[in-house]
């Protein structure tokens, strides 16, 4: 995605999709990444993926583990099934049983470029998000 920066010039836009149940985490990514200058579309379940357009291709999917109706490693396979190129974070805050270093290992050994636990500290949400778009 390409727009025009305030001096005139093009710049390329990353587009990133946020996939969280929590409305406070997607509510703080999405600051968080628009300040940085990224596109972001936001959906609260995994399941809500299939029905996003095909274009724009999201660059990078942040995808929570743990989510009502489709869990994140489910969603991440089918991210990279419809966007084989796309770059994804698994960030989890695990659950009363399942703790998050577990859930996130899982998310590694089966696709995710990496992973972070919530919360997440922002900056180093910012420096992962620039070095897989980079």
């Amino acid at each position: 995605m390409v727009r025009l920066g305030e001096s005139g010039d093009l710049l390329t836009v990353s587009h990133v999709l946020v996939i969280d149940d929590d409305p406070l985490f997607r509510e703080i990514a999405q600051e968080i990444l628009t300040q940085e200058g990224h596109a972001v579309t936001l959906a609260d379940d995994g399941s809500k993926t299939a029905r996003l357009p095909s274009e724009p291709a999201p660059d990078l999917a942040v995808v929570d583990m743990l989510m009502p109706e489709r869990d994140g490693i489910e969603t991440i396979g089918d991210l990279q099934a419809r966007w084989p190129n796309i770059k994804v974070i698994a960030v989890s805050a695990g659950a009363r049983s399942l703790e998050p270093a577990l859930l996130l290992r899982a998310a590694k050994a089966l696709g995710a470029d990496a992973t972070m636990p919530k919360p997440v500290e922002r900056q180093a949400f910012v420096a992962l998000v620039r070095q897989l778009l980079a």
